[in-house]
């Protein structure tokens, strides 16, 4: 992944830029909601064949893969999806 801004196609005005991010969130938001019901089928999954919900090592090496590509803000976000995915029983 990079942070070239210069291989983004240009952005002609605000609302066009706007209707770029809308587009964005939207396929964050699905995917997300992907991961959250994948993860969801791997808990269960876990917990079936007699192990725990969560496997923190499983998840600190997500956490460390955000990092390296998003810089520390990854940790942040990485714990957020985690969370979210997660759920709560």
């Amino acid at each position: 992944m990079t942070n070239d801004l210069s291989t983004l196609d240009p952005i002609a005005t605000v609302a066009d830029g706007r209707a770029r991010l809308d587009d964005i969130d939207d396929r964050l938001l699905a995917l997300l909601a992907e991961r959250r019901d994948v993860s969801r089928q791997v808990q269960q999954l876990r917990i079936d064949a007699g192990g725990s919900r969560v496997e923190h090592s499983r998840e600190n090496a997500i956490i460390r893969r955000w990092v390296d590509i998003l810089g520390d803000g990854g940790a942040e976000l990485a714990l957020s999806v985690l969370s979210l995915c997660r759920g709560r029983r």
